[in-house]
């Protein structure tokens, strides 16, 4: 099960593969017959085809002391929030001879590194939550909602087209309207804002 945090805006990718296997999978369904390893596989697989450009996951890092440097994870993209004993934190622009004020942070890109003032480092329950490019190992990332549909659609897609005796027919409609999901989930993500 997911142990992310999630808003309404966000859905774990465990309750994807159960949506999915809910409403697609079964006797007198799209896929009559299939296992969850076999949905699980594709799901993982569609993530993969679409991380970044499309579905930025978003991930949560808690620790118990703020550190006063912070290595970002190699799968970083961007920041959604960061709160430090239970206060959210402003991000500035990362400057290398200045010095910080109290309750902000700054990110160095370049290596992907956060720096904290003096202020901070130290103080007690640091939470990171960012959007990432990677692939999930495990189901614990949250998939924009605005997403799940076209995620549902690949997955569909690509089972089907992994079988011998699929309907060329049926496999080209579901391309399209994988294709045009995936599009309109693009046009919608690009203006949406997951910090508020």
């Amino acid at each position: 099960m997911a142990d992310t945090i999630l808003s309404n805006a966000f859905i774990s990718l465990n309750d994807v593969i159960n949506n999915f296997i809910i409403s697609y999978t079964g006797p007198s369904k799209l896929i009559p017959d299939s296992k969850r390893t076999e949905v699980i596989f594709h799901a993982r697989r569609c993530l993969q085809e679409f991380a970044y450009e499309t579905l930025k996951s978003q991930f949560k890092v808690d620790l118990d002391i703020t550190p006063s440097t912070y290595d970002l994870p190699a799968d970083f993209v961007g920041v959604v929030s960061v709160i430090v004993n239970g206060v959210t934190l402003e991000q500035i622009e990362y400057d290398s001879a200045g010095g910080q004020t109290s309750g902000k942070y700054a990110i160095r890109y370049s290596d992907k590194k956060m720096f904290f003032s003096s202020n901070q480092a130290g103080q007690p329950d640091f939470k990171l939550k960012y959007l990432s490019n990677a692939l999930t190992t495990d189901e614990n990332a949250a998939i924009p909602k605005l997403a799940e549909e076209a995620l549902y659609a690949c997955m569909v897609y690509s089972i089907l087209a992994n079988r011998e005796k699929t309907n060329p027919n049926l496999l080209q409609r579901l391309l399209i309207e994988k294709i045009d999901k995936l599009e309109r989930s693009k046009s919608r993500l690009i203006f949406t804002n997951f910090s508020e």
